[in-house]
């Protein structure tokens, strides 16, 4: 299933910024003016926004400060002073993107919440942001740098989806001595050999059937005499 997601380009954060200077000055402020703390933010989506469709369109090996600059108005030393590196500025965007199309469900029970959670993987990863993602993932692999950021970031992930497991655990249905990130592991794995390894496509009954399998094991014990 092609799931399309529209960027929109990012106008010039400059021009923004100019326009909405120029009506704050026509306007009388009875008082002192207030501060909205939204610049840092504003800055931050725009470069996200704009790495994001620039890995859709060119690839992770033509993304530099510059390009985005570029894009966004924004100046390179203040993307440098930001990010320091190319590779952490897109593992924060990555990270942004996957946390805004995967959220972490809290649905009551962990059956539910695993099905929703790989649906929404599903989605993402036959989505073009997510196939671009993938393919950035695969260019930059023999990057050190992207290396030890990936980690760091699967670290961060792990350490969110963490809660969903232990809210099963509460609940009774989910044994406290379960081995959480091999659980994990093993419940995306079948949607990455059947979407990189074998080229075939997510059908949207094949996250249930996972769980199902998942949960309810394929071992069955030998009678007893």
């Amino acid at each position: 299933m092609q799931v399309t997601l529209a960027l929109a380009r990012p106008s010039s954060y400059t021009e923004r910024m100019n326009t909405q200077h120029s009506a704050s000055t026509t306007e009388a402020s009875p008082g002192p003016r207030r501060r909205t703390g939204g610049r840092s933010a504003r800055i931050q989506a725009a470069v996200f926004e704009a790495t994001i469709q620039f890995l859709q369109e060119q690839g992770y090996e033509a993304w530099s400060f510059a390009s985005i600059g570029e894009r966004t108005g924004i100046h390179e030393t203040t993307l440098y002073r930001r990010w320091k590196t190319k590779e952490q500025l897109v593992i924060d965007a990555v990270a942004s993107q996957v946390a805004q199309d995967i959220p972490i469900p809290d649905t009551g029970e962990l059956r539910s919440d695993l099905i929703q959670l790989l649906q929404l993987l599903r989605t993402f990863l036959e989505s073009p942001v997510g196939q671009a993602l993938i393919q950035t993932g695969i260019a930059a692999r023999n990057a050190p740098a992207i290396s030890t950021l990936s980690k760091d970031y699967w670290q961060r992930r792990s350490t969110l989806l963490r809660p969903l497991f232990e809210r099963a655990i509460a609940r009774g249905e989910l044994s406290a001595q379960t081995d959480i990130p091999l659980l994990f592991e093993t419940l995306i794995g079948a949607l990455y050999v059947r979407l990189f390894l074998l080229r075939e496509p997510l059908d949207e009954t094949l996250p249930e059937r996972i769980v199902d399998l998942v949960l309810s094991g394929v071992y069955i014990d030998k009678p007893t005499r």
